[in-house]
């Protein structure tokens, strides 16, 4: 890969975690999906620009995921739910169509599929731990912290190094509100199922997904 083309993914995916972080800094749940969209399209960019196909399609899925919940309006959970789950179905097909076909059918392409999946998975046991508020935070937050761990990884082994800073950040704030919450079997910061049900799928750390 050329080196400059190397260097301008890196520029792009570092302005795109900087959106991401200026956007966790909003309370209001519309902006933060706005900022958190546009550092998804960065990325996009980013990794098609490195070939890192198998993320790229993830942060397409996530994207759309956000444009669905920013302007399709609902008055029940029951349609958000089954978006996520038809998000995270396509997630998986495409993202091993294309890791098969296009990446090599590396092994590390199937991280960013596996952090998809499996927030998604945890992101749903929050939902359902209805009246527990510390037992869903806590199913978020292990989620959280095994999707950054795979993302962490994965911005290591296609060289978008600030993908790797951020989401090994992510890991550690994550793994510190795991412990918090366990010490003190309270919610830190509170994350209850009607949270946890507009939590987007996919590349979890930079939200406030």
């Amino acid at each position: 890969m050329n080196n400059t083309v190397l260097l301008i993914a890196n520029i792009i995916t570092f302005v795109g975690t900087a959106i991401a972080t200026v956007a966790a800094l909003f309370k209001e749940k519309r902006r933060v999906l706005l900022f958190q969209s546009a550092n998804h399209v960065l990325e996009v960019i980013a990794q098609f620009m490195t070939k890192a196909y198998s993320g790229m399609v993830q942060e397409i899925i996530t994207l759309i995921y956000n444009v669905v919940i920013l302007f399709v309006k609902s008055t029940k959970n029951t349609p958000k739910v089954i978006v996520s789950v038809l998000c995270l179905v396509a997630g998986l097909v495409i993202g091993v169509v294309i890791n098969v076909k296009f990446s090599g059918n590396v092994w590390y392409g199937y991280l960013p599929i596996a952090a998809a999946a499996i927030y998604t998975a945890f992101v749903i046991v929050a939902f359902f731990a209805d009246g527990d508020e510390a037992k869903g935070d806590l199913w978020l937050k292990i989620g959280l912290m095994i999707n950054a761990a795979c993302w962490s990884a994965y911005g290591w082994f296609v060289r978008l190094y600030p993908v790797m800073a951020f989401n090994g950040v992510a890991f550690v704030f994550a793994a510190i509100s795991i412990v918090r919450i366990v010490l003190s079997k309270k919610t830190i910061p509170a994350a209850s199922s009607a949270e946890a049900e507009d939590a987007p799928i996919g590349n979890a750390p930079k939200q406030a997904e």
